[in-house]
């Protein structure tokens, strides 16, 4: 499951307002499932590729997402090759020539779309009314089935891209992150970055990003998730004539996982930003192990969520002055990553680091507030409501998961979550750090 906690005074604020007051229409009701499983239909193609449906009636609206199970983890040899692929085939196919065709005939309907690549996938969405479904469904599969790969087309959009990338680096926080799977992955992909750098996608070649498709980009690797006014017989017609034709093929092996690290690997970058950053980086579990999943997406919400958050409790307590700070777990298919980051000043650096050590050994030895652990389960079952209220919302979720592995866990998720026990909890509470970064002024007393 995904928690992604980006945490300053003002949104923490404006998010704690909503979640108190979705929390108390919720506090004397049980919380209701998004995602029952008796409304999930699943299908697979006899060419491999699988289809999710949920039916919801309630909208004359549709969503779309078709997930390319393998991101910027695959690249291989060509790192940003996946990157620069997502833009590639959304710039003209078989059917809708022209560059920026696909996503123009779904905005001439009504539509909105968009497209992302991450570590682990590469998913293409749109929402249209129902009644433009089957063009819906006729765009995505000529995106992802069609492509023309046009070398100027390729010419035109390396600008683009690196543009997106060096907005990113030239975010702070963005590159601490990266910084900090840099240093927990000695080999293993994930340690790069899913848009790939400047250096990467100025050596790119358009038949490295042919080479990505021609893997990656077949329809036993694919799946399609459909949300809202449309039933389950009618998805089924409309993909298998989309998307039946196209043959399957082998795809390669994911890369091996990296052993892990014997001690904490340390780094500090110095910038002129007057105060310091930090990121302590710990191991996070694969989703195929859905209970210790559920319970670092707990154990992230009682760390740093809602007023009984126990971090900047902690901090408050030890004197510490924390400017800014923040928490990251995104599920990942194999053995992923939990970040937790501050700014403070220089000399609270490291004293931040000890604190933040200290509670977490304290929760692992089993010292866990029976109403935090309450209160974040609550949480995490409300935020589960407002991250999935739209058709489009709902349909980025299953086919997240569907990148995975499969969506069927999403069924129990909330089931989990509220089940969940102190000694569950407590077995999969992280001591050990695998990496501490550090950026801006270089921590007064530090390593």
């Amino acid at each position: 499951m995904i928690v992604k906690t980006i945490s300053s005074s003002a949104r923490r604020w404006c998010g704690l307002l909503v979640l108190l007051w979705v929390g108390s229409l919720l506090a004397h009701a049980e919380i209701p499932n998004p995602f029952p499983a008796g409304e999930l239909h699943e299908f697979t193609l006899p060419n491999g590729l699988r289809l999710v449906v949920k039916e919801d009636h309630s909208l004359p609206i549709t969503a779309m997402v078709v997930t390319v199970h393998g991101g910027a983890s695959v690249d291989g040899n060509t790192p940003g090759a996946g990157h620069y692929c997502e833009h590639l085939v959304l710039q003209g196919t078989r059917h809708y020539p022209g560059r920026l065709a696909p996503q123009d005939a779904l905005e001439r309907a009504g539509g909105v779309s968009e497209a992302t690549t991450t570590r682990d996938m590469t998913r293409f969405q749109a929402t249209v009314v129902s009644s433009q479904v089957r063009l819906l469904v006729d765009v995505l599969a000529d995106v992802v089935g069609a492509p023309t790969l046009d070398e100027d087309n390729f010419d035109h959009e390396r600008p683009t891209i690196l543009a997106e990338i060096q907005q990113e680096a030239d975010s702070p926080l963005f590159a601490l992150l990266n910084a900090g799977y840099a240093a927990s992955y000695p080999t293993h992909p994930y340690r790069l970055r899913p848009s790939g750098t400047i250096e990467d996608i100025l050596k790119l070649h358009v038949d490295d990003v042919r080479a990505y498709y021609r893997r990656w980009y077949v329809p036993n690797n694919l799946s399609v998730v459909l949300v809202g006014d449309i039933t389950a017989p009618r998805a089924l017609e409309l993909v298998t004539r989309a998307f039946g034709a196209a043959k399957s093929t082998a795809v390669p092996d994911w890369p091996d996982m990296d052993p892990t690290p014997a001690k904490t690997v340390s780094g500090h970058y110095p910038t002129a930003q007057p105060d310091t950053y930090q990121l302590l980086v710990f191991p996070a579990p694969a989703y195929s192990d859905f209970s210790a999943t559920v319970a670092t997406d707990v154990l992230m919400s009682l760390l740093t969520d809602g007023n009984e958050a126990l971090l900047p409790a902690r901090w408050i307590r030890d004197g510490i002055s924390v400017t800014n700070f923040g928490a990251e777990f995104v599920s990942a298919r194999q053995p992923g990553r939990i970040m937790l980051w501050a700014e403070t000043p220089p000399a609270a650096a490291e004293k931040l680091k000890r604190s933040t050590l200290a509670l977490l050994a304290e929760l692992a030895a089993g010292n866990i507030p029976a109403a935090g652990l309450a209160a974040a389960k609550q949480r995490l079952g409300t935020h589960l409501l407002l991250d999935n209220e739209t058709y489009s919302q709902q349909a980025v979720t299953l086919a997240f998961y569907e990148g995975l592995g499969g969506m069927q866990p999403i069924s129990r998720y909330l089931p989990s979550v509220l089940a969940l026990t102190s000694a569950q909890l407590q077995a999969g509470v992280p001591t050990k750090p695998l990496a501490w970064i550090t950026m801006g002024q270089r921590p007064e007393g530090g390593e």
